[in-house]
């Protein structure tokens, strides 16, 4: 096994280890990884990352550790990465299930739960406040974003949210580049369309 590879299933492996509180925890813990630390990629295309992975059906974060692995050492180490991640998660779950089926319940975790979240919030608050500042480029991807941000806590689909103002953006800096004469003139359009199909 290369370098590259020892590094890739070393990361992800300890991540899987310790990576607790859902997929938004893992990710943030992963760009603290792979673009903070190692240093791997821009933190700009880790958000291009998330924003690709968050299209993909299935769990965000094992599909984002795939996409750091292959980053760093092709397709071997979209597969290593996938497993390294993945082979605790097994584990931990195969040994509380053997104690639920044999004792009838589980060990005693609420305490652990309990102390950990301070923990969990403050490592996603961290990723949401680098990554946002990379977001946030200009006026019109912050309303955009914000929009989004509103119409998925009104209940609309996030997946629609986030293809929609994927095509609206693109429709708005294609013309923007293209210098149109008259964008002015439909900007109200372009917004009263953005209103309309986010809700």
């Amino acid at each position: 096994m290369n370098t590259k590879l020892k590094e890739v299933a070393i990361v992800f492996f300890r991540l899987g280890c310790f990576a607790f509180g859902g997929p938004a925890a893992h990710i943030a813990m992963m760009e603290e990884e792979v673009v903070t630390k190692r240093k791997w990629m821009t933190r700009s295309y880790f958000l291009d990352l998330i924003g690709t992975t968050n299209l993909i059906p299935g769990p965000n974060s094992t599909e984002m550790t795939m996409h750091c692995g292959y980053e760093r050492a092709g397709k071997k180490g979209l597969f290593v990465a996938g497993l390294a991640f993945i082979f605790p998660a097994i584990i931990i779950t195969a040994i509380l299930a053997y104690f639920y089926v044999k004792y009838g319940d589980l060990p005693k975790v609420k305490p652990f739960v309990i102390g950990i979240k301070p923990a969990v919030l403050a490592i996603i608050a961290s990723a949401v406040i680098k990554l946002g500042k990379k977001a946030v480029k200009t006026i019109e991807l912050t309303v955009i974003g914000v929009l989004v941000l509103v119409a998925s806590l009104l209940g609309v689909n996030e997946v629609f949210a986030l293809l929609t103002a994927g095509v609206l953006g693109m429709l708005y800096f294609y013309l923007k580049e293209r210098k149109v004469n008259s964008l002015n003139s439909i900007m109200p359009f372009f917004w009263c369309l953005v209103l309309v199909l986010l809700f």
